[in-house]
């Protein structure tokens, strides 16, 4: 069994870690969230190339599977990133959407119209739409916000040239 890296690597997070499963989705990756109690059905994920993630102990030591030991969720993304070694052009962000796990579509401004606060629509131009639920999405101050968490977490660029992956420990020189 080969798994998929970067962009392609898609997970089934355990429905205990829901807002592990969010912060993966906003940063692009089909992370799908399921109960992860039976063998059959971890093997069954394993072989659809998903990586299950989760925190029950009796799934520590399977093979394929990442378990997850920290218990906060911005320590268990950090945790997730680093064993799976997924680098800065692995991430898609805000290309998903964060509640239902589905790929957002570009929409005509026009059509946001009604549909999200007036003061949005006058000052945005950029909007995605959900598929699945009909949310919408816009970039917004909470985008800036995500954006400057999620570096705090993946730490920084390495100093290399040509390095590409993130460092996932920033008090470290």
């Amino acid at each position: 069994m080969t798994t998929k890296h970067g962009a392609e690597t898609r997970f089934a997070v355990d429905i205990m870690l829901g807002k592990l499963a969010k912060w993966l989705r906003v940063l692009g990756f089909d992370a799908s969230t399921q109960v992860l109690r039976d063998r059959e059905r971890m093997e069954a994920l394993i072989s659809e190339g998903r990586v299950p993630v989760t925190k029950r102990e009796k799934w520590r030591d399977l093979a394929g599977i990442v378990f997850i030991q920290r218990n906060k969720s911005f320590d268990q993304l950090a945790e997730l990133l680093s064993t799976q070694h997924l680098c800065r052009d692995d991430f898609r962000p805000f290309t998903r959407c964060s509640v239902c796990n589905s790929a957002l579509f570009a929409i005509p401004r026009d059509a946001a119209f009604g549909k999200v606060p007036d003061y949005v629509f006058e000052t945005a131009s950029d909007f995605r739409k959900c598929p699945e639920c009909a949310r919408i999405y816009w970039p917004g101050s909470h985008k800036a916000r995500m954006l400057e968490k999620l570096q705090s977490i993946t730490g920084r660029e390495g100093e290399e040239e040509g390095e590409k992956c993130l460092r996932l420990d920033p008090e470290e020189d």
